[in-house]
């Protein structure tokens, strides 16, 4: 027994002892004391030659101190003892590079890939040597010699690798060909293919050889249908959604679908912006697919949603142009009837007529008429009760709005549509001048699951805790509250002459730069552009030490942009942003813009 705790004893500070050396020859390696880490190396590498930290460092230890004889001696020594490691081969190549015996090197390189073996680890460790030594010829070499010694002619055994390579190299065709290659031989792997390509096509050169060699193929196998997809991918990347789309058809016709496709394409083009592409898509779905098909009611539902979206987002749509959206979305009630399934098209429907036709007794009407479809989705259901309260408050009936947000926050209480109710009774309390009660809720609500909803909750708490402050009267916040609640209803001249009174009663209150912002906000909703563009103007002069500077110059700078056409001055605006303002919410979309409009290519 004693002989065994000796043993063990023994051991362990062998271990010790071990373990101390390699930490003080690790330091005197990292100080660059060469001359005392090679002698703690040689001892422990002695030991253990198996261990590649102590070989390495030994042997860079050697070549440190030009003991090239002996550093030579070790690697000989190592490939004597471990043949059919080849990375041994290239630590004896570079040593003689190091003594200026090219030819030597080369051979020990060269040798290294005749020995290849059918043996992964090997192939890997001998090309990731090279690699590191930055011999990515010899790194390609060594994966193409693995791949016929493994006869991979007809797999994607060490493509990835290969392609990889190839792009280091600049050989743009070859590392296409080897990515397509991988396809060929692995269509699983699409999404890694198509991860890989996606920063590639910002290059010119790289994006015209791709699309050049997709076509090559496509032409040799007309019916790979895979080649087909990845060509409509690549369009999309490039944005070019109408090329896309009639890759997309042609697939479609081709294989006579049931539309699918169509349907995915749609879609994406819609999350891209593509407004006008994704409408033919689904018209075309609709018209060529017809009732048989069984995206054919979901077809009719998206493209209304993104008709209105093209409408309502990306211009400024005519009165005309409404009421004809307006027409289609009765028709389309008329034809799929009003029940469960087409919950979204009856809500979607209230909202435009509250948001742009402005009837919200209509709203109001559609809403209630959407409470009474039974229906399993709960949501819906409450988010249909919030828009019924935001059209009660927009009609003046604060109660009843108030009612319809409680019943939202009780039924969900621990959820993001409850915060949401939350937000808005809170809101509710704020535009009826109890500013402690709405701070109380938005104090709580900061910390929202609910990103949009911590946001707007303390954008407002912060307008209330700066505004009132010590002030032994709430009038001013009271009037601003009122013209808030104004704006909202979309009472804008009258939200406009609250505002007005607020700047001449109290001039020099701390909310003026908030009624600025508010007016600015308002002559938008008007499209009285050059009027938001002097509100916004103002704080940018007289308050830019404020907390709304940064929002009123973002603002002021896509006036000019997308409003009074200005270009030049947005341009200016958004440099101004990026030097002034280096830590803005605003920085990102504003350097996104400001190159845009330089005209740099951004993907």
């Amino acid at each position: 027994m004693r002989r065994i705790w000796f043993s063990l004893l023994l051991l362990l500070s062998t271990v010790v002892a071990a373990q101390t050396e390699f930490q003080l020859a690790e330091q005197y390696f990292r100080n660059g004391e060469f001359d005392k880490a090679v002698i703690l190396y040689e001892k422990l590498w002695s030991k253990q030659p198996s261990n590649q930290v102590y070989y390495q460092n030994y042997v860079k230890c050697l070549q440190e101190l030009k003991q090239y004889n002996e550093a030579e001696r070790v690697i000989k020594k190592q490939l004597k003892s471990y043949p059919q490691e080849l990375s041994y081969h290239v630590d004896l190549g570079l040593l003689y590079r190091l003594r200026e015996q090219e030819k030597n090197a080369v051979e020990q390189f060269e040798e290294a890939i005749q020995r290849i073996s059918p043996n992964m680890q090997q192939i890997n460790r001998l090309a990731t040597r090279f690699q590191s030594a930055g011999l990515n010829d010899y790194a390609l070499r060594t994966y193409e010699q693995g791949r016929k010694v493994f006869h991979a002619d007809h797999s994607d055994l060490f493509l990835p690798e290969l392609a990889t390579l190839y792009r280091k190299q600049g050989n743009v065709a070859a590392a296409v060909a080897a990515y397509l290659d991988i396809l060929a031989f692995n269509p699983s792997r699409l999404e890694y293919v198509q991860g890989q390509l996606q920063p590639l096509l910002e290059s010119e050169s790289f994006s015209r050889t791709f699309q050049a060699e997709l076509y090559r193929r496509i032409q040799k196998y007309p019916g790979n249908e895979l080649l087909s997809s990845l060509l409509i991918w690549y369009f999309v990347q490039l944005r070019q959604f109408d090329a896309a789309f009639e890759q997309v058809k042609a697939l479609d016709r081709r294989n006579r679908e049931d539309g699918n496709r169509i349907m995915q394409f749609a879609r994406s083009a819609t999350e891209e912006g593509a407004y006008s592409i994704a409408i033919q898509a689904y018209r075309y779905l609709i018209m060529e697919k017809g009732k048989s098909s069984p995206y054919y009611a979901e077809a009719h539902a998206a493209e209304l949603e993104t008709e209105r979206m093209r409408l309502t987002v990306a211009a400024a749509p005519t009165r005309e142009e409404l009421l004809r959206l307006a027409n289609r979305y009765r028709q389309y009630l008329e034809e799929f009837g009003k029940n469960n399934r087409t919950l979204n098209v009856l809500r979607d429907y209230a909202l435009f007529q509250l948001k742009f036709l402005h009837q919200t007794d209509t709203a109001i009407a559609l809403l209630e008429e959407a409470l009474r479809i039974p229906t399993s989705d709960r949501k819906l259901i409450g988010a249909i009760k919030l828009d019924l309260g935001d059209c009660w408050l927009i009609q003046n009936e604060p109660w009843e709005a108030m009612i319809l947000y409680g019943q939202v926050d009780k039924e969900f209480k621990d959820e993001p549509l409850g915060e949401e109710a939350r937000y808005k009774n809170a809101r509710l309390s704020f535009y009826m001048g109890d500013f402690e009660w709405a701070q109380a809720q938005l104090n709580v609500l900061k910390s929202s699951t609910s990103e949009l909803v911590a946001n707007d909750a303390l954008a407002l708490s912060i307008l209330i805790t700066d505004n009132l402050g010590l002030d032994t009267t709430t009038q001013p916040m009271k009037l601003f509250a009122r013209a808030d609640l104004l704006a909202f209803q979309r009472r804008y001249n009258e939200a406009l002459q609250v505002l007005d009174s607020l700047l001449f009663l109290y001039p020099q209150h701390s909310l003026v730069d908030d009624v600025w912002m508010e007016k600015g906000k308002i002559y938008l909703a008007q499209r009285a552009y050059p009027q938001a563009a002097e509100a916004f103007q103002r704080i940018d002069e007289y308050y830019s030490y404020d907390l709304l500077a940064d929002d009123a110059l973002f603002r002021l700078a896509e006036v000019y942009e997308l409003y009074l056409q200005k270009p030049q001055k947005a341009m200016e605006l958004y440099k101004q942003l990026l030097i002034r303002y280096k830590g803005s919410i605003y920085t990102v979309e504003a350097r996104k813009r400001y190159r845009l409009l330089r005209g740099d290519q951004i993907n």
